[in-house]
């Protein structure tokens, strides 16, 4: 069976042409939709991932908000432990002289007393006073008073390193202008702090370069 086309070539043509251009037209819609397709998703991930990160900005910022409420909390406890090292320091290094005192008017003996103290943190303690000469020995040499004295300030707790400054035999006029033989003394000794078992408490005294008799 033969064809035989009997429209002119013009109109074939045409017709190709119309059919050309609605395939193509048909094409473009269809890559306009996928486009679509693919730009709509495209904007979903990114709503999405913004979503996500807006959520983690929030967040960072609610948290930022917490530290920065617990910070004057974090700043209390730095200055309270700056104050008890402080305070704990101060104690350690402290002298008890209520204690040394007590200690020393119970341990001096009865025949010696003081007519002055004085007392330093650092230095320690200068004594000076009188004994009673109670010595009848010739040649009189004897300062047996004063050494009882340094043994019973040598075994007070507090006390440390215990040097007798100068002792010499005078005579004492007393209110009636009697004379009687005493024995002035000086004498110095270093000071423990609170912690009697730490040696870096102590102050000590530099030796005495002689002994006056």
């Amino acid at each position: 069976m033969v064809r035989i086309n009997l429209l002119p070539r013009e109109i074939s043509e045409k017709r190709k042409f119309e059919s050309a251009v609605s395939i193509a037209a048909v094409v473009a819609v269809i890559i306009y939709l996928v486009l679509f397709a693919v730009f709509g998703f495209v904007q979903w991930i990114v709503s999405q991932r913004t979503a996500e990160l807006q959520s983690h900005i929030d967040l960072a910022a609610t948290l930022n908000a917490q530290a920065n409420a617990l910070q004057i909390f974090e700043e209390k406890e730095a200055d309270l432990d700056r104050r008890q090292t402080l305070m704990l320091e101060a104690v350690k290094q402290r002298v008890d002289w209520g204690r040394v005192l007590n200690e020393l008017s119970l341990m001096l003996p009865g025949d010696v007393w003081l007519e002055e103290l004085t007392a330093d943190q650092t230095t320690g303690l200068m004594l000076r006073g009188m004994a009673v000469d109670s010595e009848t020995d010739v040649p009189d040499l004897g300062h047996k008073a004063i050494a009882r004295t340094l043994v019973r300030l040598a075994n007070i707790e507090l006390l440390r390193d215990v040097w007798l400054n100068s002792s010499a035999k005078e005579m004492y006029t007393g209110t009636d202008d009697t004379e009687s033989p005493v024995l002035l003394f000086e004498i110095a000794c270093g000071v423990l702090s609170a912690e009697p078992t730490s040696a870096a408490g102590a102050s000590a005294p530099s030796p005495p370069t002689e002994s006056t008799q």
